[in-house]
């Protein structure tokens, strides 16, 4: 199942949502996969279990966020007691066109590295200050005045900042949180193209630098080289078909623009360890 935002929910348009997840119904009593095309933060408060995005199982309990970005698939795997919360969606726009960035959501920590895990546990003090924002959030919805829209972005750049310096220190990951310009335009573009597009010379092009000067910048500031990044990419969206798609592996090295299957299996063996086939049957429900 794929979900789009609901933007005139409450009478005008408006590309942010939040809710008590305890005042929706049956919110985590399906555990049919779906996907959406917008952000979601999960802001989980009682209960616990395992939530599946793509192929990362994560443990989830009291006091826990799920920092999920668009067009992964999303499945409650595993509910050992009710969860109470609140759930925090937006799409790119609201927050990036009021700061004229394109690349703002990829500046954090989280949402777009994939190196990175897709939760955070909070301490029972930061988990208060963020019901508060959430309940300020549900409250500016429930009564919108001409200005709400600012007020609603303030409260997710509020968040959005605290929830990566919680991030940063709690895996302990350095750098600066406005990274290197050229390397967030290669992480969009590598988002929006890696099915048609797994060459080098394709991204060096359309940012316009030479191949040698891109992967400099990515090896100073992702630690990797342009050609590893594209391909552990390009994993990603393979272990996204075998586990939810019925395509055959064959079919799968075809739709990510292999010219042989047998190339496939060579580069995800050489990424995960196993086959394509094994990888399936391994993760199959």
């Amino acid at each position: 199942m794929k979900f789009k935002f609901k933007r005139n929910k409450y009478g005008k348009e408006l590309l942010i949502d939040c809710e008590k997840i305890s005042e929706v119904e049956n919110f985590t009593k399906d555990d049919t996969p779906f996907m959406v095309n917008f952000h979601e933060i999960f802001f989980l408060t009682k209960g616990k279990g395992v939530f599946r995005l793509d192929d990362e199982r994560i443990k989830f309990s009291e006091n826990s966020v799920l920092l999920l970005p668009p067009n992964k698939w999303r499945q409650w795997e595993h509910v050992d007691e009710e969860i109470d919360g609140y759930f925090l969606i937006f799409e790119e726009d609201f927050i990036s066109s009021f700061f004229n960035d394109p690349f703002f959501l990829y500046r954090f920590h989280y949402f777009y590295n994939s190196a990175s895990p897709s939760n955070v546990n909070l301490s029972e003090e930061e988990a208060q200050a963020f019901c508060k924002y959430l309940e300020d959030v549900k409250k500016e919805l429930a009564s919108l005045h001409s200005d709400s829209d600012h007020l609603l972005r303030a409260i997710l750049y509020l968040i959005l900042i605290s929830i990566n310096r919680i991030y940063s220190s709690q895996f302990k990951i350095a750098g600066q949180f406005f990274e290197n310009n050229l390397t967030l335009r290669f992480r969009k573009l590598v988002e929006k193209n890696i099915r048609e597009h797994s060459d080098v010379s394709f991204y060096a092009a359309h940012l316009q630098v030479s191949k040698s000067h891109l992967n400099k910048t990515l090896q100073e500031h992702l630690g990797q080289s342009t050609s590893k990044l594209i391909r552990q990419r390009l994993i990603t969206e393979a272990k996204r078909e075998l586990l939810y798609s019925d395509l055959s592996v064959a079919e799968i090295a075809f739709e990510l623009n292999f010219s042989e299957p047998s190339n496939f299996n060579r580069l995800f063996k050489d990424f995960v360890g196993i086959t394509p086939k094994a990888f399936r049957e391994l993760n199959s429900n």
